[in-house]
């Protein structure tokens, strides 16, 4: 444990929604407490055949995973020595996994014009893009996936569920053999702890993913979570339009700080680069002062030690960030 965690009140560091409602699911959890008695499906399948229903797509194009981490080190292990693109700034874990897996590695910046690609074998994409929060057009990615046959594709639309943006359809993309689509369990129905996520991809590449995961790699306590999650669909988020009017004020009041500049952003999180100090002191000072947590976003390729990543929390909770982060401009300006 951190000698900080007991200071920190308001955590905005995690993209995950935080004020969610566990009750229906705890209470469920603790009903089914004996799955723990024994061993979990090996492949999870009623959980992935709930899923396949919910999609309408074959059952054999869908995968769980342990969470979305799992499912990218999969894919980077299958495609073990390929070449990859990975537009920047995004997610880590893309950049890490293809590493791990010894992939000829190139980047491009994060942007709409993705219509000339290079010579690489591999596109991976999140979208919403974590950390940027911005989303690609639906009919875009449809075009360039549909368009580039030979490319294969990797877009994680884990923060599907944070943005009123249209995202790809798994349905209206199964004819697409050039395509994997990740999800999130995680973020949708805010359970980060349960590690659990799944893949949507043709019967064959998923046949094929299956040969490298270990057995058992979910454990039997996630799978129920995930069938509950399927069967009932617990509200966790609050109203979204509401939600992310209150991150579009966020947006808007930081960006009006002096020295701050906020990204666009289709979601509920947001990157912010100021230009006082660094995000080590920052990050510092805030806890001190105001118990706040914020997220680092200077190990993130393409950024420095002057951007950091917030996400939207309640009104109030907001205000003081706000409030933190313009006293901390002034005193660096002092």
């Amino acid at each position: 444990m951190s000698d900080n965690d007991d200071k920190i009140k308001m955590n905005f560091s995690s993209s995950v929604y935080s004020k969610a409602d566990y009750s229906d699911i705890k209470e469920h959890l603790m009903a089914h407490f004996d799955v723990v008695s024994h061993y979990p499906e090996e492949e999870a399948q009623k959980l992935e055949s709930l899923i396949a229903q919910k999609l309408e797509v074959p059952e054999n194009a869908v995968m769980i995973t342990n969470g979305a981490n799992e499912a990218i080190y999969l894919i980077a292990q299958l495609y073990k020595g390929w070449a990859s693109i990975i537009p920047q700034p995004t997610f880590n874990a893309y950049e890490e996994a293809c590493h791990a897996f010894q992939h000829i590695i190139s980047y491009d910046d994060y942007n709409d014009n993705l219509d000339y690609l290079p010579e690489d074998r591999i596109y991976w994409l999140c979208n919403p893009n974590n950390p940027t929060g911005n989303v690609l057009l639906k009919s875009l990615l449809n075009h360039i996936v549909r368009k580039h046959p030979r490319y294969l594709y990797v877009i994680d639309q884990s923060y599907a569920n944070y943005t009123p943006c249209q995202m790809l359809e798994p349905k209206e993309m199964m004819d697409c053999y050039n395509l994997m689509l990740i999800y999130s369990f995680s973020k949708t129905y805010c359970i980060p702890g349960l590690r659990l996520g799944y893949i949507v991809a043709s019967p064959i590449i998923i046949e094929r993913l299956r040969l490298l995961r270990q057995p058992w790699s979910v454990n039997a306590m996630a799978i129920e979570a995930g069938k509950y999650c399927i069967e009932h669909e617990p509200k966790m988020i609050p109203d979204l339009d509401t939600y992310l009017s209150e991150a579009k004020r966020l947006h808007s009041r930081l960006s009006e700080i002096e020295g701050v500049m906020v990204m666009k952003s289709d979601t509920n999180f947001m990157l912010v680069h100021f230009d006082k100090g660094n995000i080590y002191e920052l990050k510092r000072w805030l806890i001190e002062h105001y118990g706040i947590l914020i997220k680092d976003a200077s190990d993130i390729r393409g950024l420095d030690e002057h951007y950091f990543r917030v996400t939207a929390l309640t009104p109030e909770e907001n205000d003081v960030l706000i409030e933190a982060v313009e006293a901390y401009q002034k005193w660096k300006m002092s």
